[in-house]
C-alpha cells in the first residue's frame, strides 16, 4: 500500500523527499493525483510501512505547507484515496 504526501510548496517537498531518502525510505516525487488538491503538482509516494519515519521528520522540521497524507487503496477496481 502507498502513501502520498502532499505539500502546498514545490521546495518543501523537495526537502521532505531528500530527508526521507536519508533516512532509507524508498520514495519517488510524482504528480499529485487528481482531487488531491494541490498547488505545486507534485508529491512524495512511498510505502505505508514508512509512515512511521515520515510522521516523525514531518514534525521534527518546520514545514508550513504540509497539506496532508493519503492512502492508496483499492475499492471496486477504483482508486481510493484515504487521509492518514
Amino acid at each position: 500500500m502507498y502513501v502520498f504526501a502532499v505539500f502546498l510548496n514545490r521546495n518543501e517537498i523537495m526537502q521532505f523527499i531528500n530527508l526521507l531518502k536519508r533516512n532509507k525510505v524508498i520514495v519517488t516525487m510524482v504528480s499529485t493525483p487528481k482531487g488531491l488538491g494541490s498547488s505545486c503538482s507534485v508529491a512524495a509516494k512511498f510505502f505505508y510501512k514508512d509512515i512511521d519515519i515520515a510522521k516523525k521528520i514531518l514534525y521534527a522540521n518546520n514545514f508550513k505547507t504540509f497539506s496532508n497524507f493519503f492512502k492508496l487503496r483499492t475499492k471496486n477496481n477504483h482508486a481510493v484515496f484515504e487521509v492518514i
